[in-house]
């Protein structure tokens, strides 16, 4: 009994590194997922450090100041780093290649990043003319990569697609709660979103900022034995 308790109630510590140019939204996105609230913030000189329970798994993120000067010590968070998480401005139409370089590639190029699961998260998607995920995925390569990885399109400010992001990345750091999930069916994924391969896992849940999948899915079915005993 007593091992099946742990089972259950184990969470599993992972740490990630926020990675991206500056004013992506990376900060914004990481007090979304830790406080639930938009916060005001301004662009991060040095880094900060949050811990984000999700489910069953506890993720250490940090969030790695980016002005140009600072770019070239990325490297040395890259240790130990379970996954990276990309944002990506999708309106930064012309800094795209600078992303690329500057912060893509050298961290693709890393042997301590060689096994980590990469996620790219295409931000600011609730605004007009974004880039969409097929012109972010053929500008930047990423369909050359051998990690893990996929694209995820988000909005900070009203938290469309981060749920479904965690849940992704969670699911592939072992989460089992996270797994289950995913299992729900993704009913508004945007009609620009390529096709599910092995490596490429687009994708938006409708319920990421409400509801869990697990409680959409319940009201789903409460719904449908509503209308049947009608």
């Amino acid at each position: 009994m007593g091992h099946l308790w742990t089972r259950l109630f184990r969470h599993r510590d992972v740490r990630i590194l926020l990675l991206g140019l500056d004013c992506a939204g990376k900060t914004t996105i990481l007090y979304k997922l830790k406080l639930d609230e938009l916060v005001t913030t301004i662009p991060t000189i040095g880094f900060n450090v949050e811990t984000i329970q999700y489910r069953d798994i506890s993720f250490t993120a940090w969030d790695i100041g980016s002005r140009d000067k600072i770019r070239p010590l990325f490297r040395h968070y890259y240790k130990g780093a379970d996954a990276v998480v990309f944002v990506i401005d999708s309106k930064d139409h012309e800094r795209l290649d600078e992303l690329n370089y500057d912060v893509i590639k050298p961290a693709v190029a890393a042997e301590e990043l060689a096994h980590s699961i990469f996620l790219f998260l295409a931000n600011k998607m609730d605004l007009a003319n974004t880039m969409t995920v097929d012109e972010i995925t053929d500008k930047l390569g990423l369909k050359h990569l051998k990690h893990t990885w996929n694209v995820v399109p988000v909005s900070a400010v009203n938290g469309d697609g981060l749920y479904y992001a965690l849940d992704w990345l969670a699911s592939k750091l072992g989460s089992v709660q996270a797994k289950k999930a995913l299992v729900v069916p993704v009913s508004n994924v945007p009609s620009e979103m390529p096709d599910h391969d092995e490596t490429l896992e687009h994708g938006m849940d409708y319920c990421s900022r409400a509801y869990t999948a697990i409680k959409c899915l319940f009201l789903r079915t409460n719904r449908q034995d509503g209308q049947e005993s009608s």
